[in-house]
């Protein structure tokens, strides 16, 4: 997990000062129409973290879907190894059972 944490800050990308608003010139314009320009400045605010949060996302997506292609190729390699150990535990579980009802039969009805 701290690989895939450390795979994400890796990846992200510092966000860059752009230009919000192309239709303001200059700083005087934006604050002599306070009004009327709050309430663009508020949406095109709104597009940029909402945009950068879009890309934020799609970056986090592909570096788990990437990662996951990764852990399922090891979970395959470890069950691989683990059903040749429940095959020797199964057989094991077998001879021990039948050595069992072998003890049974001989000390409770003195067979064999």
């Amino acid at each position: 997990m701290d690989s895939l944490v450390k795979e994400v800050e890796g990846n992200i990308k510092p966000i860059r000062a752009e230009k919000l608003s192309e239709h303001t010139d200059s700083g005087e314009e934006a604050s002599s129409s306070a009004g009327e320009g709050n309430e663009a400045g508020g949406e095109d605010i709104f597009l940029h973290v909402h945009r950068e949060n879009v890309k934020c996302y799609r970056n986090t997506q592909a570096v788990i879907k990437e990662s996951a292609g990764g852990l399922e190729k090891q979970l395959k390699e470890g069950q691989s190894g683990i059903s040749g150990l429940l095959r020797a535990i199964i057989f094991l579980l077998i001879l021990n059972l039948g050595a069992s009802a072998v003890l049974i039969l001989h000390t409770v009805f003195g067979y064999f």
